[in-house]
């Protein structure tokens, strides 16, 4: 298969002392530098973007993150230019999940085929009060498909269930040249997965530091890495180069 994954990045963050908010009881007060991505994927001549993204302005303003943590990159109509599309192109739209920070361009993609699961829709649709994660607002209106578990989407791109960090989360596995490549429907970063050697004696994975079900969390992590020659950590700054994946 040829098919690569191509992040876009659209803003860089760090996060002083936060490290513990990725992975769960571990790394107090240590920093941690990720990001906001979406994910192009073209193949079988649809054009498929992983997540509708987050802003810095959504960071600063929503979130109250200090600016002098919050680096702008691009917006989503600049890094799609980058590889010759434009919004408009789009076909499909996988939201891993719909906290704030994957859908903040969602409006203007509206012209694209959405896909979702179903318990995260229902779930963002009247979000408990304790998760500030959700805005209701955010989907009020707008029509989107909904799967329920695994859904096969082009010849060479799946979704994967993998619900604990929300009720409904997917990740995208993706046939590539180097093996199955999966970006994560859950928020981490590849610590979560090499924890390294001291943690991984008494915890072989860290779950994500924002759950909803620590069990599910861990399992969902589980069946991705059991699954991926790759692992794509979704908020990884890794990722901010744009490299292509696979």
């Amino acid at each position: 298969m040829t098919t690569k994954i191509h992040p876009i990045p659209l803003v860089g963050l760090l996060g002083r002392g936060e490290k513990a908010k990725f992975t769960h009881l571990f790394n107090h007060g240590q920093d941690v530098r990720f990001g906001y991505y979406v994910w192009l994927i073209q193949d079988a001549g649809q054009n498929i973007l992983v997540d509708a993204g987050g802003t810095a302005e959504q960071a600063t303003e929503h979130w109250g993150r200090p600016r002098d943590t919050v680096t702008h990159i691009q917006t989503l109509e600049e890094g799609l230019a980058r590889h010759g599309l434009a919004v408009a192109d789009i076909n499909i739209v996988i939201l891993t999940h719909l906290h704030l920070d994957h859908v903040a361009y969602i409006r203007d993609l509206i012209h694209a085929r959405f896909i979702v699961q179903k318990a995260e829709l229902e779930f963002a649709r009247a979000p408990h009060p304790a998760d500030r994660f959700y805005d209701a607002r955010v989907v009020e209106g707008l029509e989107l498909e909904t799967v329920e578990g695994d859904y096969q989407v082009t010849p060479s791109v799946r979704t994967v269930f993998t619900p604990g960090h929300t009720p409904g989360g997917q990740s995208v596995a993706v046939e590539t040249e180097r093996g199955v490549a999966i970006i994560t429907g859950f928020c981490c970063i590849e610590e979560n997965f090499f924890p390294g050697e001291r943690i991984q004696k008494s915890m072989p994975l860290v779950v994500p530091g924002v759950h909803l079900d620590v069990i599910k969390a861990y399992d969902s992590m589980v069946k991705v890495r059991d699954l991926a020659a790759i692992l794509v950590p979704n908020h990884d700054a890794k990722w901010l180069d744009g490299a292509a994946i696979g």
